[in-house]
């Protein structure tokens, strides 16, 4: 007995549609079915065309943001519900990067909100709207802290302004154009230097902290001060997100209770996009950020009339 051949369902039966042969010119015609199957065909070709571009095309955006994206003039500290000024620094290059030092120690909790101890070392900034006083860290942000003193004491911050103010979030200045696009690095030969994170000292309100370009190890002169009141966690969520996704319960509780801008903290840059180094807190004066905070800008978030800070010094507690 045969044995019945299994239709292949891939293939014309080409008994059922044997085509023609036009007696005018010798040439096959096609029957309205296999017209319609080629039709059928050439728009899978042409959609799989149209899709294999657009895979192309992503791939190639990702390739290109991969390269080029830290390297772009971006905001030196976020804020997603305002908008960006085009602040930059100069590009960050890996070779140019002074590195952070790996001599440091952990601040315990709370030290960072402490009163500084007499004969500690402190920054002043004399502005033209009131005195602003800063404990500094030098065990747990060694690199930022040397940075800043020696900009200090070369009188670098002597008559800059403060070139970006946006209240209820943070003032920001350290660059002698006034642009956001200026700034140096301390340390000779170096454009920037490297970023400090997770050391327990965190973005509340009165820190002191690095601003950047958001891209890795972009610190160099400029800087802000957090001034918002209210505690600030945008992709953190809340304050449960925070501690879900590293922050201290301790630190989460001084959020609620003083403000600041969580989403800034370093630890956090695979959520946020960003972080920033915290090196220092203003322990005397923040009723005068709030003032500087308070003042009229333009659309740039500027200060319409120049802000200045006066004079930069160190001194010792007495």
């Amino acid at each position: 007995m045969a044995t019945q051949k299994k239709p292949n369902p891939h293939r014309q039966n080409t008994q059922q549609h044997k085509p023609t042969t036009s007696p005018s010119n010798g040439k096959k015609k096609l029957t309205a079915a296999q017209r319609k199957e080629l039709e059928r065909q050439q728009r899978i070709t042409q959609a799989l065309i149209i899709v294999g571009s657009i895979i192309v095309a992503v791939i190639l955006i990702i390739i290109f943001l991969s390269i080029y994206g830290d390297n772009g003039s971006k905001d030196l500290t976020s804020n997603t519900s305002a908008d960006k000024s085009g602040d930059s620094t100069v590009s960050t290059v890996n070779d140019t990067v002074y590195p952070a030092s790996e001599d440091f120690e952990i601040a315990p909790d709370g030290e960072q909100l402490k009163k500084p101890s007499k004969g500690e070392e402190v920054a002043v900034l004399e502005t033209s709207m009131g005195t602003i006083k800063i404990r500094l860290f030098p065990k747990y942000a060694p690199t930022a802290v040397e940075n800043f003193k020696k900009l200090i004491k070369e009188g670098y911050y002597n008559g800059i302004i403060f070139h970006r103010v946006m209240n209820d979030f943070m003032i920001q200045g350290g660059d002698p154009t006034g642009t956001g696009t200026g700034g140096k690095c301390a340390f000779e030969g170096y454009e920037t230097f490297g970023d400090e994170f997770g050391r327990n000292l965190y973005n509340f309100r009165g820190a002191v902290s690095m601003a950047n370009t958001g891209a890795p190890g972009s610190n160099s002169s400029q800087f802000f001060i957090v001034q918002t009141k209210k505690a600030q966690y945008y992709t953190l969520g809340d304050k449960d997100g925070f501690i879900k996704n590293g922050g201290a319960k301790w630190a989460a509780e001084q959020y609620e209770k003083s403000g600041g801008t969580a989403y800034l903290d370093g630890q956090f840059k695979s959520v946020t996009g960003s972080g920033h180094t915290v090196f220092g807190q203003v322990y005397e004066g923040l009723k005068v950020v709030d003032k500087i905070a308070a003042v009229e800008v333009n659309s740039n978030n500027k200060p319409l009339k120049d802000v200045e800070i006066k004079k930069a010094y160190l001194t010792k507690v007495k």
